[in-house]
């Protein structure tokens, strides 16, 4: 949708109704003509003076647009100013200064990007940008019109100069344009990022191959190499890998080699640009491929949809996809890997959160504790773990947690009670009425994971609790559960807890939940009295908010209604 003109008062539907709005302000309204048509090359001051106004017109015009985005925290994208396609004062003038208007513009939708910041979700929607790469002289209509139009190539004013002598040709049998393919490309990003900021069908982790795949070539053949074992395509696969491992996208790699063969060749390839530790979970082996990727599944606790798959051998390629028919598998032609993994909404993120920074290791440190595991009963593995848990309540979109939280419960699918997903302005409209939304932060003796947890409550109900599967197993999230009732339950005293449970096809590890917080199901409902209380496990320490330090480690666990988690009594593990 368009945002609404200013004299409407309410949006024609419920804000909930709405995906998004788009805003775009002409750049003519905050750079009228007038202002700049007569102003004198040789005064720079003036320009400054110029640019100032402008920016002060344009935070009032966006302050006025994003009425609803303030109202009701609706998701707003905002168009920038499509940049002039040349200096007007001439190609051999100073670029970097404002009296060029193609630097002044430049700084203006600098300027546009910084004020956002003053909006919650609200985005930027670089549409400058898409015109760049498709080519401006194909869209812009800069060439003919005043700069400040700042619009596509159009024939609306052909019919008025019909009365000149000699009539004018149409604007397009001199210019080449194929406008609507450009506002298509506009709408076709609008939605990417709509998916990226929902998280659909995103991809939590990318499996690769090494020889012919990461390098040309057989690497424990290679006594030496040239530089066209990696240069070109290669090179961008392994700059691409970068940028999603900063995402928090996990690295995974499957090779048939000996890794004792394989390291001095890898350090030698690439130096400082690729390490093997770069990689969350590794299997370098001569087992079928299909095991060890199977076993990263495991290990990394993800559903085979949630994968991508690099691999330069068809049989492999086939053999992967048979068995994990939901995968996502490419490999015939390199010179697209970049391109996919580095723009699809699927590899994109709406924000980089501490936790997806540090997803590398935390997966890591998550294979080391399952070992650990295996070795020890599970009363001495989790009396060794060390757990932490702190709760936090979110009491509004500000909070700093809020983005994570909102990732969190937008990633989740198996440790999901209800599989909601919520968008912002839901929260916005939500929150502070009945509705009220906690967080909780784990660390063991390996790593510190973070904000691993959310959960909704309406009242005395718990609507959804999410959950990463990085910490199922360690009885965190009856911890979680037994505070979040005593706050609830501390504001309706005496009032039985109930909470939501709805089977998505995906949540078999949610199921048993609330059964094991010793709710009961009456018809339909999940419901649990007040007394007597839940308990934390022993081995838990639970703090609440960092300022009350409230360890609640020891409480009487086994006498409160604390049920063995059904995870415990094997290796059965959640994937996401």
């Amino acid at each position: 949708m368009t945002t609404p003109a200013p004299c409407v008062q309410r949006l024609p539907a419920p804000a909930a109704d709405y995906d998004f709005q788009l805003i775009s302000i002409p750049l003519r309204t905050v750079l009228p003509d007038l202002s700049y048509f007569r102003l004198s090359y040789a005064d720079p001051a003036a320009y400054e003076t110029l640019f100032q106004e402008t920016c002060e017109r344009l935070r009032q015009f966006l302050a006025a647009a994003m009425r609803w985005n303030k109202e009701h925290g609706l998701l707003t994208f905002v168009v920038n100013f499509l940049v002039p396609q040349q200096n007007p004062m001439g190609r051999l003038l100073p670029r970097h200064d404002l009296r060029n208007l193609v630097f002044f513009v430049e700084k203006l939708n600098e300027v546009l990007s910084e004020e956002l910041k003053e909006f919650s979700n609200s985005l930027l929607f670089d549409f400058d940008q898409v015109v760049a790469t498709f080519g401006r002289k194909y869209f812009q209509d800069d060439v003919v019109y005043i700069t400040n139009h700042n619009a596509a190539l159009s024939e609306y004013d052909w019919e008025w100069d019909q009365e000149r002598l000699d009539k004018p040709v149409k604007l397009t049998d001199i210019y080449r344009n194929n406008i609507g393919l450009y506002f298509r490309l506009g709408w076709t990003e609008l939605m990417a990022m709509h998916r990226t900021i929902r998280q659909m069908d995103i991809v939590k982790l990318v499996i690769v191959d090494v020889d012919d795949t990461l390098w040309r070539g057989i690497g424990v053949e290679l006594a030496d190499h040239d530089d066209d074992v990696i240069e070109g395509w290669p090179i961008g696969l392994v700059e691409a890998r970068g940028h999603l491992k900063r995402r928090g996208v996990l690295l995974g790699l499957v090779s048939k080699n000996e890794e004792k063969l394989l390291a001095p060749v890898w350090e030698r390839v690439f130096g400082r640009r690729l390490a093997l530790d770069d990689f969350a979970i590794r299997k370098i082996n001569w087992r079928p491929k299909v095991e060890n990727f199977e076993e990263i599944l495991n290990e990394a606790n993800l559903l085979s949809r949630s994968v991508v798959y690099i691999d330069d051998n068809p049989v492999e390629r086939a053999s992967i996809k048979a068995a994990f028919p939901e995968v996502r598998v490419f490999g015939p032609n390199p010179l697209v890997w970049r391109r996919i993994l580095l723009w699809s909404a699927e590899t994109q993120v709406p924000t980089i959160t501490a936790e997806s920074a540090a997803r590398t290791e935390m997966v890591r440190a998550q294979v080391e504790r399952e070992f650990q595991r295996r070795q020890l009963s599970r009363e001495e593995f989790l009396a060794t773990l060390n757990v932490e848990v702190e709760i936090r309540e979110l009491g509004d979109v500000e909070h700093p947690d809020f983005p994570r939280a909102l990732e969190l419960i937008n990633k989740s699918n198996q440790f999901n009670t209800s599989g909601r997903r919520w968008s912002q302005q839901e929260f916005v409209a939500d929150l502070g009425k009945r509705v009220r939304s906690f967080i909780f932060d784990v660390k063991d003796k390996f790593t510190r994971y973070g904000i691993v947890g959310a959960v909704i409550c309406d009242g005395p109900r718990i609507e959804q609790f999410v959950m990463s599967c990085r910490v199922v197993g360690l009885e965190v999230e009856i911890a979680a559960v037994a505070e979040v009732l005593r706050i609830i339950q501390r504001d309706n005293p005496k009032v039985s807890a109930t909470a939501e449970l709805t089977e998505t096809g995906l949540n078999l590890l949610a199921r048993d939940l609330w059964e094991r917080c010793g709710f009961e199901c009456q018809g339909g409902e999940w419901s649990r009295p007040h007394l007597p209380t839940l308990g934390t496990p022993p081995h838990v320490k639970m703090t609440v908010e960092k300022d009350r330090k409230a360890d609640l480690a020891g409480a009487e666990w086994g006498a409160f209604g604390g049920r063995m988690p059904a995870a415990l009594h094997g290796t059965a593990g959640c994937r996401a």
